[in-house]
């Protein structure tokens, strides 16, 4: 298969190569150009849960002049979705598929205006990854993803995609009601990666905290009170313990953090804010999401400065 990977950082990078080392054609398409010199110039180091190889895999900062793709996964933060569809519009086949795993909401909307609902496959992964360098994606967590028809159908390439995932080492479920999951990962994102961006602790140290695990009990109590005002039925029965419990065994660096140290715009107008948008339209209050919010704003400004 013929794959296009918009948005080559941590994570699309390891997606990427772990679909190439499966035997599909796999372009990385990704905007830092060091990153980009790196691969075309020593290959793709990855590292991590599975080891460590160097896969020879072309990479472009500019998709144009690109054969066309039968999937597109989009991997770009949630600030870059709108371009990144336009880009996914002009490699897509006719009878091609996009596939986003980004975090946060809203990304499936983004691509649909551009590409058709019937062109997207929505999903979330509990992957985690992160570039200690040009050139090299560790592969730092290994979880399972969740993909599915934005129409709840189980249709033959949906499952079919499933099944190419998996054959490259990532545990892949078929699920009837994506946008579920996909809340259920923004609870997730919600509650870790802003507190992680705005004290610099990794999700096991937060959970050490008890003054940051009383703030996410009422972080995660405000994503499913919106939830729930918008009929939408979170798979998790009890997500508080899943979060503490992801926090206790996780000292992984969210990739919040990691822009914030990297003085790059962080995701978190699709996450905490975009929770206090939804709560707003609901006529509802999410006071402690929207504080973490506004805060996450300051610390970025001045990351933003201070790397210039």
């Amino acid at each position: 298969m013929r794959i296009a990977v918009v948005g080559a950082g941590a994570m699309g990078s390891v997606y990427g190569g772990r679909l190439a080392l499966a035997g599909h054609d796999v372009t990385l398409i990704d905007l830092r150009a060091d990153h980009v010199a790196a691969i075309n110039q020593h290959g793709l180091r990855l590292s991590g849960v599975n080891g460590e190889e160097v896969i020879r895999i072309p990479a472009v900062t500019d998709a144009t002049g690109l054969a066309p793709a039968e999937l597109v996964i989009v991997f770009v933060d949630a600030n870059a979705t709108q371009a990144a569809a336009a880009t996914a519009a002009r490699l897509l086949r006719p009878d091609g598929s996009v596939l986003t795993l980004q975090n946060g909401i809203g990304n499936v909307e983004a691509l649909s205006a551009v590409l058709g609902a019937a062109g997207v496959v929505g999903g979330i992964t509990l992957n985690s990854a992160n570039l200690p360098a040009a050139g090299h994606a560790d592969h730092s967590h290994e979880g399972p993803s969740w993909i599915g028809e934005l129409d709840g159908r189980r249709s033959p390439r949906v499952e079919a995609l499933a099944a190419q995932l998996a054959e490259a080492g990532f545990e892949t479920i078929v699920t009837t009601d994506v946008l579920a999951q996909i809340w259920n990962k923004f609870l997730l994102n919600c509650a870790i990666n802003p507190l992680s961006a705005i004290t610099g602790l990794l999700p096991g140290e937060i959970a050490e905290t008890r003054a940051l695990d009383a703030l996410q009990a009422k972080l995660v109590e405000e994503v499913i009170a919106v939830a729930q005002a918008k009929g939408i039925r979170l798979p998790d029965p009890d997500p508080l313990s899943t979060v503490r419990a992801h926090c206790r065994e996780r000292f992984n660096r969210p990739s919040m953090l990691q822009h914030v140290e990297q003085g790059r715009r962080t995701e978190i107008d699709a996450l905490n804010g975009a929770l206090v948008r939804e709560a707003a339209a609901l006529g509802l209050l999410v006071p402690y999401n929207d504080a973490v919010a506004r805060l996450v704003k300051g610390v970025e400004q001045r990351r933003m400065k201070a790397t210039g």
